[in-house]
């Protein structure tokens, strides 16, 4: 038998195309069904600063830059009317306590061995800007995450949108919305800080007194913010203009100590500022004095108070602005709208 090619009709050809067509649609509705649509990258943002309702407990470390990391032990539980009650402990390599900050969402209470010092007053409340504010920071946007500490996430990315800002990323847990991972990335793509969860936990029961303060004997009570009334007249006298410290910094933070930096016949005032791991400074100095921190880039920002400006150096971001006579710049590896909330909360 000899088989022949024969031609299909426009009739046969339509009836393959829908034969086909119909063979496919159980596998493509499979396909969707097992894809996650991927919600409002604001709706996230929001739920991931507001926090998870439940309570939790997990390991936590933090890096900056290419140093070492940091290992803390974090637990939180969710505080009636009060917002989120958190315990967060650094430890040495032996398990010793070297830093605490613990807050039941109203107060917070602060222990830092290294200088011996507590502190305890009102919390500071959320320290990033909720979404629907972050989009005047940042363009928002959203992807899937991975894994994170077993954890399926979703990715934020919050990209700057003045060119010379640190930018974001946040892996958020789907199911929980808490941040298991958080970077802030410098404008050429070095990661300035790192936290991430090596392991969590919900549901866990804390005791109530985790989140209250405890008695240290031995150590000394201090500000949080800025020096004893003793210490700011010797700084005034020393470098010869008033010091100017914020009046609100993220949770944890508090001074580490203020040093005087010579400057011709003046000085430059350097308030450092901790929460265990990050450092953050606050440089105060004459109008016309040349603070080279190695910034790069430098863009105009506008604040509260007026034109700023903002850059980044090696391993942080930096924030300058003028208040009168006094030159001020924030340098930090943190985000845009962190840094612009400390510098408009200078007095």
């Amino acid at each position: 038998m000899i088989w022949k090619t024969m031609k299909p009709t426009s009739r046969t050809y339509r009836a393959g195309l829908a034969a086909a067509f119909l063979l496919s649609v159980p596998w493509v509705s499979a396909w969707a069904a097992g894809k996650q649509a991927l919600p409002e990258a604001l709706a996230v943002l929001e739920d991931a600063l507001r926090g998870p309702a439940a309570s939790y407990e997990g390991t936590f470390f933090v890096r900056i830059g290419r140093g070492k990391s940091r290992k803390s032990l974090v637990r939180c539980s969710p505080a009636p009317e009060k917002g989120l009650a958190c315990r967060r402990e650094f430890m040495d390599s032996k398990g010793g306590v070297l830093f605490v900050s613990a807050t039941d969402g109203a107060k917070e209470w602060i222990f830092d061995r290294k200088t011996n010092k507590v502190w305890e007053g009102p919390s500071p409340g959320n320290s990033s800007a909720p979404g629907a504010q972050a989009s005047s920071f940042y363009r928002v946007s959203l992807s899937t995450g991975g894994k994170v500490a077993g954890r399926l996430t979703w990715k934020l990315e919050l990209s700057p949108k003045s060119g010379a800002a640190p930018g974001r990323r946040l892996w958020v847990d789907r199911e929980r919305r808490l941040v298991l991972k958080d970077e802030t990335v410098l404008p050429d793509g070095r990661i300035a800080l790192r936290g991430r969860f090596s392991r969590v936990s919900f549901g866990v029961r804390h005791d109530p007194a985790l989140f209250r303060p405890e008695a240290v004997p031995g150590a000394s009570r201090e500000g949080r913010l800025e020096p004893s009334p003793t210490v700011r007249s010797k700084v005034q006298a020393e470098s010869g203009f008033g010091p100017r410290f914020p009046s609100w910094l993220p949770s944890g933070f508090v001074l580490d100590g203020v040093d005087l930096i010579p400057y011709k016949d003046k000085k430059i005032i350097h308030c450092r500022y901790s929460d265990g791991a990050v450092v953050l400074s606050l440089f105060q100095s004459p109008p016309r004095a040349k603070l080279d921190l190695g910034a790069k880039d430098r863009k105009e920002v506008r604040l509260a108070s007026g034109p700023g400006f903002v850059s980044w150096t090696e391993d942080a971001g930096v924030l300058g602005w003028s208040s009168g006579e006094t030159k001020l710049v924030l340098v930090a590896p943190l985000g845009l709208d962190i840094l612009q909330r400390i510098a408009e909360s200078v007095r």
